[in-house]
This record gives C-alpha cells, structure tokens and sequence, in this order.
C-alpha cells in the first residue's frame, strides 16, 4: 500500500507558480479536467473516520483520451500535511462501480468536486496546478512513498520546493476541496 506525502496551498497566481516549478527542473506533462464524486454511508461515515472514498472521471484537454479511477484514501497521518495511505486502481466502467457502491449502501455526496489539472513532474515530485471550480487555485505538491518510514524525509523534499518557489508550509492548508466546497455552501 502506497503511502501519499501531499501538501496543498492556496495561490494567487498559478501561471507564476508553474513558471517558477520549471525553473526548479519541472516538466509539464499534462492538463487534464477532473471530476470527483465522492460517496458516503450511514454504515460507514467517512467523514467520520478522516477518510474518502471516490470515482474519478478524468478526460486529458490535449488528446481527449478519457479514463476513470476508484480511489480510498485513509485517515491523514500528521497535523502538517495531507499525507495518507491511499489505495486506487483504474476502472473501466465508473458507472457500474457506482451501482456496486450504491447496493453496498454508500450514496454519491450533494457536491462534486471538478477542477483543471496541469500536472508537472521532477520525477520524484508531482505538482498539481489545480483550478477548482467555486473555490479558486491552488497547488498540491507529493510524493508517492513505499513506507510509512519514508514520510518525514518526502516532505522535507517537498518543503525545499516550496521555499524555492517562494512558499512556507505554515501557509499550507490540510482541508480537502471536498470540505472546503461544503464549508462554502454552509
């Protein structure tokens, strides 16, 4: 099981951020629309429990090619970051994954969360410059650890790009989008 050390900050100017990531050795590797539903249960709270459960649709803007993943992610592993054990596998029909859930007793949430994603890599590091929609943009920053051992060294790595883009992890934030769009409605 794989282990996400993930960082996400608010921005005020993405395309500056994007400029300054490819300074430090980022390469742009593609821009992709996304579209999260994400699911509950009275049997099993997710909210509850610090955990998501979602289907991801996502289509690349540059060559149409379309997919979608299953994802679980677990409970967040620090008081600094976003980084939790995560578990996902692509899937071929969404819509069926979805009736599966639903007779398993876990319902689609009021809100989706759809965003654009311009993904750039380092090799080891990942950038998300996200627009999401209703909430503005951000960046998320991680690194896909084997072991748990491993987090505190990632987000070191991840901490040396952001003060060489000029950020701080005290401006981090450890919301998801989800909450954040749910805190918005009220």
């Amino acid at each position: 099981m794989a282990l996400e050390a993930e960082i996400k900050i608010p921005v005020n100017d993405l395309e500056i951020v994007i400029k300054r990531l490819k300074q430090e050795g980022f390469q742009e590797t593609e821009v992709c629309r996304e579209e999260d539903t994400y699911f509950n249960s009275p049997y099993y709270d997710m909210k509850e429990k610090d955990k998501a459960l979602r289907i991801r649709r996502s289509r690349n803007m540059q060559t149409g090619e379309e997919w979608a993943q299953l994802n679980c992610k677990g409970a967040k592993l620090d008081q600094i970051s976003m980084a939790r054990k995560e578990l996902e596998t692509e899937i071929r029909e969404p819509e069926i994954i979805e009736g599966i859930l639903k007779e398993l007793g876990f319902e689609p949430l009021s809100i989706q969360v759809i965003k654009t994603r311009r993904t750039l890599s380092n090799g080891e590091i990942t950038a998300a410059a996200d627009r999401v929609e209703g909430l503005g943009e951000f960046l998320e920053l991680e690194i896909i650890a084997e072991r748990e051992n491993q987090r505190e060294e990632c987000l070191e790595k991840i901490s040396r790009i952001l003060r060489a883009i000029g950020y701080k992890m005290e401006q981090t934030v450890r919301t998801s989008y989800l909450s954040m769009l749910f805190g918005k409605r009220g």
